[in-house]
């Protein structure tokens, strides 16, 4: 095995002393050979020195893409911003009267002196007005939601409303019909209408059970 060693040692090293003969001898060899390793050399540089610049190009235009993302959705909420501000103001007038359609508090008086108003307009006698258990002031618990009733909308808060009234049929419709468009926001749950002959004569009544709804605290 050494002597292999040995061999294989003399065959190389006689290969490189040839070439490096040749290298010196003939100049065409000597410049191709310059060539070569020099451009290999720049090559390698130029690799090494391009890697760090192109990964922060890349990065840069990621970010500057981002940076146009960003932009673009905040031109996008301004527009947005100065069409509720065009609306607002076209409305500014009518934005008084939320307050009034959706409380933050129930106001039972309120909606009593509503009902009576519109009883009048429509020649009805309103024979009751009744509220069911609502906490006026302070913190309301927390009740079960009824599957009989709709949810009332964003988990608004409701005060139960009894009403009964009487009068014509065509009265007690046009009654009906004003309640449902109350300044003040309402929602009908039932409705029962029933008929009864006394001695002053044939009497219909209408039940209507809803609720006013109200933000709470």
């Amino acid at each position: 095995m050494a002597l292999g060693w040995r061999g294989q040692y003399y065959r190389y090293k006689d290969f490189f002393l040839n070439v490096m003969s040749l290298y010196k001898r003939r100049a065409d060899l000597r410049a191709f050979l310059e060539i070569i390793l020099s451009v290999s050399a720049v090559t390698i540089f130029f690799a090494f020195a391009l890697k760090p610049t192109a990964i922060t190009m890349v990065s840069l235009y990621n970010e500057i893409k981002e940076k146009e993302n960003t932009v673009s959705l905040l031109d996008q909420k301004v527009n947005n911003l100065q069409k509720a501000s065009d609306v607002f103001i076209q409305n500014e007038g009518a934005v008084s009267n939320i307050d009034t359609s959706v409380a933050t508090n129930p106001q039972p008086d309120a909606i009593a002196k509503q009902i009576q108003g519109i009883a009048l307009k429509n020649s009805v006698n309103v024979l009751g007005i009744s509220v069911g258990q609502v906490t006026v002031v302070g913190t309301a618990p927390e009740k079960k939601s009824s599957p009989e009733f709709k949810t009332l909308p964003e988990n608004a808060k409701g005060m139960p409303l009894s009403i009964s009234v009487s009068g014509g049929y065509t009265n007690l419709i046009s009654f009906i019909k004003d309640f449902e468009n109350l300044r003040i926001v309402t929602m009908a749950d039932a409705l029962g209408i029933n008929a009864s002959t006394t001695a002053d004569g044939r009497v219909i009544v209408a039940v209507i059970s809803g609720r006013v709804p109200f933000l709470g605290q």
